[in-house]
């Protein structure tokens, strides 16, 4: 099963979407292709959106670059 997000790096006001085989937890490190390289990048922040209906949930995810 994978889970889907919309993914959002470094606080950009543009967001793009990406799987997962699992929601990422906060402070895990993630590596995804952007651009064409892949990056390692931190996950800051998981937010689930709902607009009452299962197939309306979102879950977001923002990530940054700066890993401590």
């Amino acid at each position: 099963m994978t889970v889907n997000c919309r993914l959002s790096i470094d606080n950009r006001p543009e967001a793009t979407d990406a799987v997962f085989q699992a929601v990422p937890r906060i402070g895990e490190s993630v590596a995804l292709s952007i651009d064409g390289t892949t990056q390692d990048l931190r996950v800051s922040r998981v937010v689930h959106v709902t607009n009452g209906s299962l197939e309306g949930a979102a879950i977001i995810v923002e990530v940054t670059t700066n890993i401590l």
